[in-house]
């Protein structure tokens, strides 16, 4: 599950689960939708990724922008995620996405987003509930 709040030309995203991986999970479907409509993609395509941080903030932060990099630059749009984390010397977390290479034919364009912030970056666990929230540059 995740909402989103507004915030001046950008917009917010909090996202939750009930372990920190479920909670990334939504953060990125949520970030794919605000590109597409998430409903829409076809799951064709599957990439692999690793992540290695000092700190959670960190850890989201690079995430998120992986995805980000992997739709700018080998045009691939994710609904799927299965995100595994462990605590090591640093977080590390290992990500396989599935999703379609983006189109504008075949997928409607949104909102472009530009980048993933630290502004008002939160990660919060509450009694079983993870708690992700963070905003995006548009």
């Amino acid at each position: 599950m995740y909402n989103y709040f507004e915030t001046t030309a950008d917009i917010g995203i909090i996202a939750f689960g009930k372990n920190l991986e479920e909670s990334f999970e939504n953060s990125a479907r949520a970030l794919s939708n605000i590109m597409v409509d998430i409903d829409s993609i076809e799951k064709v395509e599957k990439h692999s990724f690793n992540i290695i941080s000092e700190d959670l903030f960190g850890l989201l932060y690079d995430f998120l922008t992986e995805l980000l990099i992997l739709h700018d630059s080998e045009l691939l749009i994710f609904s799927e995620f299965d995100v595994k984390i462990e605590k090591n010397e640093c977080y590390e977390l290992s990500c396989t996405a599935i999703g379609d290479i983006y189109s504008k034919d075949k997928y409607e364009p949104k909102e472009e987003v530009k980048a993933i912030t630290y502004h008002k970056m939160e990660i919060i666990n509450n009694e079983n509930c993870w708690k992700t929230q963070f905003i995006v540059d548009l």
